[in-house]
């Protein structure tokens, strides 16, 4: 913060006399011995948070933002690590320790801040970070682990390049003994980076770095959200949803419409029938339509949608086949091959080309740690869209590939129809951007709940019950999915079910509408995702 908008006065910058009449009538409020603040109207913890680079600058001009909060350019866990040329020191503010450490001054490749702080170099931060620290009672060490910091050391390599890592490497060790950090130290960072490098072998390597060690690295960040949304997959209720025959179906059609359609890839429902069961291709749009009928071929193979994969290179090989089929008619767009070129989506950044096949490799072995097919279904899809392995067509086929693993395990499909577009791309959103995965599982869960109810079967009814439901309302209106009344077929594995309920109605008994509702409960989770209102199910016997 510019000091001429700080709220914060020391002590010695202003006479004793002043300041005591500024305190006798509230104009100002004490943090700390010697350190005042004007905003009498904030809780103290909020000025600190705001104002903590004023008042560790104007207290220690010389001191240097390193450690652990090197890394992160400011404090951790409630702490802000400071290396200080003049003496160790320890001061406590509403909300923050500053914790000082004597050591080296402000090197020439430290960034002066405003505030009279200096941020510590690359070069330095990773230096100083290789001097081992104990943690304290619990608390975190003052320095990275070996392991953080060899995380550290594998982001560099995988944003820099190798490049800058052997520019690192070669002023490390030329600063280290300037900075105190003993040639021992120093030669453990050097081999940390040689492992990056791929020039030298060493053991205890964090994963990310071995991995890139041994020529697969992987976005170490995307993975962590892997491990978020499955910790949250395994610890939220189980989905069940046995899936209706899907011969004779329509499900593949309206699947392959509109996963198309919420692509941008715009027909109406008539038009996409001619494309699909008549062969008629809309004039002057060729592409599109065979976007929509690859994309059905490959949903009604009843076979290719049951075909797992058994490994992780069989997970790459099956992705690189099926984006090969839907992408078939544009060959600008290298069906079948992963991406040279980043991509993006606003602002999202996705994985960077070299790490896709290590990114995706890694997520697959997380797929073991998945019991039903519903969360494997939510974690792929998760996986596939997060990496965005090709140069177009994933959403597509990140669809595909959960809808895979639903048909495998003999349960209902998943569709994403057009008025529930925004809330689906929303919720992958809130993952990626804010690392919460539970509006990504809620709308899958419901858009679940309602392709289960929609019964695909009845070719008869099968629009009006998709209309009454505004499935295909356009994204910016009043419209929400809605959840039908539970869907008319009844599977092989429901049926018991079906006929205990119906007995309960029939028998007469004081409680028949609490049992009636406690079975119901268990034919599946009936919650309206956009207002969270309950909607009973009806059972149609």
């Amino acid at each position: 913060m510019d000091s001429s908008t700080s709220t914060i006065i020391l002590s010695g910058e202003v006479p004793r006399s002043t300041l005591s009449q500024m305190s006798a009538r509230g104009a100002v409020v004490r943090l700390a011995t010697g350190v005042y603040t004007t905003d009498t109207s904030s809780a103290p913890e909020r000025v600190v948070r705001r104002e903590w680079r004023t008042i560790a600058g104007r207290l220690f001009p010389d001191a240097t933002i390193s450690d652990r909060s090197a890394r992160t350019a400011g404090p951790v866990d409630g702490t802000l690590y400071l290396v200080y040329p003049h003496n160790d020191r320890v001061l406590t503010l509403p909300g923050l320790t500053v914790s000082l450490r004597r050591g080296a001054a402000p090197q020439p490749d430290d960034i002066a801040l405003p505030s009279g702080l200096h941020q510590a170099s690359l070069v330095r931060a990773l230096a100083e970070n290789a001097i081992p620290s104990r943690a304290r009672r619990g608390a975190l060490s003052r320095r990275l682990t070996r392991h953080e910091l060899g995380e550290w050391v594998e982001r560099v390599a995988r944003f820099g390049g190798a490049d800058e890592l052997g520019q690192v490497r070669d002023q490390v060790r030329t600063q280290a003994p300037l900075l105190g950090v003993s040639a021992e130290d120093a030669g453990d960072l050097d081999n940390l980076i040689g492992a990056a490098l791929g020039t030298r072998p060493v053991s205890g390597l964090p994963r990310s770095l071995r991995q890139r060690a041994l020529g697969i690295p992987y976005d170490a960040e995307r993975i962590e959200r892997c491990d978020v949304l499955v910790a949250a997959l395994q610890s939220v209720a189980p989905q069940n949803h046995p899936a209706a025959p899907l011969e004779p179906s329509i499900l593949p059609f309206y699947e392959a419409y509109f996963s198309n359609y919420i692509e941008g890839t715009e027909f109406t429902v008539e038009e996409a029938e001619d494309i699909v069961y008549r062969g008629i291709e809309p004039t002057g749009r060729p592409q599109d339509a065979h976007d929509v009928l690859a994309t059905f071929w490959l949903v009604s193979d009843l076979a290719e949608m049951r075909r797992l994969a058994d490994g992780p290179n069989e997970f790459l090989e099956l992705l690189q086949q099926r984006h090969a089929r839907i992408m078939e008619a544009r060959p600008d767009r290298h069906p079948g091959l992963f991406k040279e070129r980043a991509n993006q989506a606003g602002a999202t950044v996705f994985v960077d080309p070299d790490l896709v096949h290590g990114t995706l490799i890694e997520g697959f072995s997380r797929l073991d740690d998945l019991d039903s097919a519903w969360e494997r279904s939510v974690y792929v899809k998760f996986l596939v869209a997060t990496v965005h392995p090709f140069d177009d067509g994933n959403g597509r086929l990140s669809r595909i590939m959960m809808n895979a693993e639903l048909d495998a395990g003999g349960q209902s499909r998943t569709i994403i129809p057009t008025v529930f577009r925004d809330d689906y791309i929303g919720a992958l959103r809130r993952l990626d951007r804010a690392n919460d995965p539970s509006v990504l599982i809620d709308a899958l869960r419901f858009a679940n709940d309602w392709t289960a109810r929609i019964d695909f079967t009845n070719t008869s009814t099968v629009r009006a019950q998709l209309e009454a439901t505004n499935a295909f309302a356009e994204e910016g209106g009043t419209e929400r999915l809605v959840l039908p009344p539970f869907r008319h077929f009844v599977a092989a594995e429901e049926e018991p079910l079906r006929n205990k309920v119906q007995q309960l109605e029939e028998s007469g008994n004081p409680n028949i509408q609490t049992r009636i509702a406690e079975q119901r409960a268990m034919f599946d989770s009936s919650m309206n995702f956009d207002t969270a209102e309950n909607y009973p199910p009806t059972l149609e016997l």
